[in-house]
């Protein structure tokens, strides 16, 4: 009888490789997270958020995002003073840099109810979910907090999003946000649509951010320019028949929140193609009306437009 002997494992990349220093990066900005990650929760919530508004008011604006934040202004409001449109994009940086140390420090967020005032919600929102829904919300004032309400009523909340890039990061941060969603957080990938079309069945509710470029979009009109933009939350209400709510968090003052919103008609025609686009144009319309409403809540950096 032979044995054989197992093969050694590969060796780590060395420093050099290009492997090698992605690893190293992922661990050094795991380590910084955790760090500034103790330093706010020394502050607490309210301190935390105001010091990193501060810090990002201050030196944000040194990033090379600066430029196409005014870009984005200036085309969308050019009515504006070039002074009006710096207050808004100082205003629009201490909110991301609040947003982060209030995502840093969810779980303490979460422990005081009365910094989500949820009152002008639709009175039916809650009942109406509980058969399966379709939740679209958007990057203004603080977007990881728009599902504390649904979260506080029980319903089974399946958040959808795009991973990030370091894996360390990545699982630290899914944890944090694990108290919104009982139902789970899921990746967006090549298997998302029929996940969600057998969760969905089941009565699941489906959040999902929907302001982002998608280069396999819809062009849609906004701000007066071309944009393209997801029709997946659309095409998920059209074809599962559920209704769909748009909705966002307002920051009011500091570390607390207005959450408001209004159930869409989802078209139903004898052209499903036609449908979907539509509420797509009518998802987006709204967005840019609440943009209008709270332009420095919003966050402009991204690439938005074609």
């Amino acid at each position: 009888m032979t044995t054989s002997t197992p093969p050694e494992p590969a060796p780590a990349p060395g420093l050099f490789t290009r492997e090698g220093r992605r690893r190293l990066s992922h661990r050094l900005e795991y380590r910084a997270l955790v760090a500034v990650a103790w330093l706010l929760a020394r502050l607490g919530v309210d301190r935390a958020s105001a010091f990193m508004g501060r810090a990002w008011r201050l030196f944000a604006p040194l990033n090379a995002r600066q430029a196409r934040v005014e870009a984005h202004l200036a085309a969308s409001f050019p009515d504006w003073t070039a002074e009006k449109r710096r207050a808004v994009i100082g205003d629009m940086w201490e909110n991301l840099g609040r947003t982060a140390a209030e995502t840093i420090l969810l779980p303490e967020l979460l422990r005081d109810p009365a910094r989500f005032d949820a009152s002008h919600l639709p009175a039916d929102t809650f009942e109406r979910a509980r058969g399966g829904a379709v939740f679209v919300s958007l990057h203004t004032g603080n977007w990881e907090i728009v599902s504390v309400p649904l979260a506080a009523h029980g319903l089974d909340l399946r958040a959808v999003y795009r991973p990030l890039r370091n894996p360390a990061v990545e699982t630290w941060l899914a944890e944090r946000r694990r108290a919104l969603y009982a139902g789970g957080l899921m990746p967006i990938d090549k298997t998302i649509a029929l996940k969600l079309k057998s969760l969905a069945k089941a009565g699941a509710t489906l959040a999902i951010l929907a302001d982002l470029k998608d280069h396999h979009g819809l062009v849609v009109d906004f701000f007066g320019r071309p944009a393209q933009v997801t029709t997946f939350p659309a095409l998920l209400a059209r074809r599962l028949d559920l209704p769909l709510f748009v909705g966002r968090s307002i920051r009011t003052e500091g570390a607390h929140f207005r959450l408001d919103g209004r159930w869409l008609e989802v078209p139903k025609t004898a052209s499903p193609q036609d449908d979907v686009e539509a509420l797509t144009r009518t998802i987006n319309a709204v967005f840019e009306e609440w943009i209008r409403e709270h332009p420095a809540q919003w966050m402009w950096a991204h690439r938005k437009w074609l």
